[in-house]
């Protein structure tokens, strides 16, 4: 029997059977950059002035563009096309670092951005990147990180497991550092409710400020800072519907928790992070011009209508704009 932790890390994440390894693009969700390439233009334009005051601080220091969870370099694309295209000068200071635990897309990310003329270096995980000066940005990396289960059960917050045959089963805490977060949450907890901890995200977040010497982590995903007390389920998408049975079949859907930033950025200031702002998406990409793209899509036939629906999904309160956040953390010597 293993930890609900330890089963959607498999799940998720085995180099043959997990769900990134088999994905199919937009099968069961949408990512921003696969939604439109807008996204990663109107990030790179916010990414160009934060580079922009870290090159201010280091005048002659080589800055790093860090995309941690860089999938097959989708992402990555965009944004150095526009840097190139729109910020020519810091686009020749920059060197990519691309980091992605999947090898196959980690080298299919690499091949891309070389294809562009891009000095880039790749890596499988956070804490193997050397010390940098820069911008370090994820996007949908920390809901996918995996988490411990708690359940309220018989009056007691206990944690969920996963035996061989694939049946959840309550049992005592796995581990001391999930007693703290299963105290708070023994007075609100309903009897069958459940708790995602993400004890994961917490440490990563450490982790890559141990390796930024200064500059910035800007963090994008869905989620929200939770009161104390607050339950955040875990759920599953397959064919973009919620599916309420998470262990079935392991590797057929996408097991993921909303982003606790309370707890995000609780840690990143206990690691010498302050935080520099935190805004829902819609706020961060019409602040950096997307109403610019919106008004380009002009035009009565269907395929502008299609240009401009995609462009305001990502704003839209009701598709991602409300509901993701980004949080940026700053880190000074």
């Amino acid at each position: 029997m293993r930890s609900f932790r330890d089963f959607m890390e498999s799940a998720l994440y085995d180099p043959e059977r997990g769900y990134y390894s088999v994905r199919e693009k937009a099968a069961d969700f949408y990512t921003a950059p696969e939604l439109h390439s807008a996204f990663g233009e109107v990030l790179a334009d916010r990414l160009a002035v934060l580079l922009e005051r870290a090159a201010n601080q280091k005048p002659d220091v080589l800055l790093n563009i860090v995309e941690a969870g860089c999938g097959d370099g989708t992402l990555a694309c965009q944004v150095a096309r526009r840097l190139r295209e729109k910020h020519p000068a810091l686009a020749s200071r920059a060197s990519f670092i691309l980091v992605e635990r999947g090898r196959k897309d980690l080298t299919t990310a690499v091949r891309k951005l070389t294809a562009f003329g891009v000095s880039v270096s790749a890596y499988t995980e956070i804490a193997k990147v050397p010390p940098f000066s820069g911008v370090l940005y994820s996007n949908e990396l920390l809901d996918a990180l995996p988490v411990h289960l708690l359940e309220a059960r018989e009056g007691k917050v206990q944690e969920v497991f996963v035996d061989d045959a694939g049946r959840e089963v309550c049992g005592p805490l796995s581990g001391p550092e999930l007693a703290e977060p299963a105290a708070a949450m023994a007075a609100t907890l309903h009897e069958g409710e459940r708790h995602a901890v993400g004890l994961e995200a917490s440490a990563w977040i450490k982790t890559a400020s141990s390796r930024l010497v200064e500059g910035f982590i800007v963090s994008i995903d869905y989620g929200k800072r939770f009161a104390a007390g607050t339950a955040n389920p875990p759920r599953a998408f397959r064919r973009h519907a919620v599916e309420t049975e998470l262990t079935r079949e392991p590797g057929a859907r996408d097991l993921t928790a909303s982003v606790d930033f309370e707890a995000l950025i609780s840690a990143g200031e206990a690691a010498g992070l302050a935080l520099e702002s935190y805004e829902t998406l819609s706020k961060f990409l019409i602040e950096g011009g997307l109403l610019s793209f919106i008004e380009a899509a002009a035009g009565d036939d269907s395929a502008a209508y299609r240009e401009r629906a995609k462009l305001k999904t990502l704003i839209h309160p009701e598709g991602m704009g409300e509901v993701f956040k980004v949080v940026i953390q700053r880190k000074a010597k």
